[in-house]
């Protein structure tokens, strides 16, 4: 058997050691990485879920208002028909 053959396990099972060295390291900054990156999605679908009735309403009021600044009536149409001058003559 040659002298080369029978240190080859031994610098495998070094080689492996050292990698295992080196990269649990690593894996754990990736860990720390993908946590931290689930956490601001997390949050950000929180902030989400709270914005939306907010926003719904926001565009509510802005799409009504601009609705009755463009009718320039005063009264909701339904009321218009009963507030004619023909309505006060025939009361009296």
């Amino acid at each position: 058997m040659k002298y080369g053959i029978e240190w080859t396990p031994g610098i495998v099972v070094l080689g492996l050691v050292l990698i295992l060295l080196l990269v649990t390291p690593f894996a754990l900054i990736a860990l720390v990485v993908v946590a931290l990156a689930a956490a601001a999605a997390l949050v950000a679908l929180a902030g989400a879920i709270l914005a939306a009735p907010y926003l719904l309403v926001h565009s509510l009021r802005r799409h009504l208002a601009e609705r009755h600044e463009s009718t320039g009536a005063s009264a909701p149409m339904a009321l218009t028909p009963f507030a004619g001058p023909t309505t006060a003559r025939s009361s009296q």
